[in-house]
């Protein structure tokens, strides 16, 4: 009997570890296709191993003439959060905003009108005195919730967080939906 469990159990083996795996879809948390196809012109990649999602020399934040660095950067885990990090490419310096985090940091608009129909991800819009670009980024409840206290003290009232830069600091606000 003992002989025959083994032969049964070792056919089974055999037989699942045989299957062809290249057929299998691998999931990804990059947004490449999306934007293959819905914004061809972002400059845009993302990194499996670091969990990072680039979307550096597309937008100058600091209106010098030069396109600034912008990223979401993993925080593993199994549900895995992305926080801003910005570099100016006047000061070079690494702004990791790590009380702001997006769950789903695809970039979902580029005009102020259809920013405020997206409840996910983030969008640049040119907002202010000055019309440079600023970065809306939506953060979910739990997030929002459980930064609260940085983003009060940030003067940020609403889950939509707005950032900008006024000669290389730092500028937060909300952004209402009307």
């Amino acid at each position: 009997m003992r002989l025959l469990v083994t032969f049964i159990l070792n056919a089974f083996t055999f037989a699942v570890y045989s299957q062809k795996t290249d057929n299998l879809e691998t999931h990804s948390n990059s947004f490449e296709n999306n934007y293959r196809t819905e914004n061809p012109t972002l400059i845009y990649c993302y990194d499996e191993i670091s969990e990072i999602h680039n979307y550096s020399h597309n937008w100058d934040f600091d209106n010098d003439g030069i396109k600034d660095e912008l990223y979401f950067v993993g925080t593993g885990g199994a549900h895995i959060y992305y926080f801003l990090r910005i570099v100016l490419s006047s000061d070079k310096k690494v702004r990791n905003l790590n009380f702001i985090q997006s769950d789903f940091p695809l970039l979902t608009a580029t005009d102020t009108l259809n920013s405020v129909k997206s409840s996910v991800g983030f969008a640049i819009n040119k907002l202010g005195k000055e019309l440079t670009p600023s970065i809306i980024v939506s953060l979910d409840k739990s997030t929002y919730y459980a930064f609260k206290l940085e983003l009060k003290k940030q003067k940020i009232k609403t889950r939509n967080c707005t950032i900008s830069f006024n000669d290389g600091k730092l500028k937060f606000g909300s952004f209402r939906r009307r």
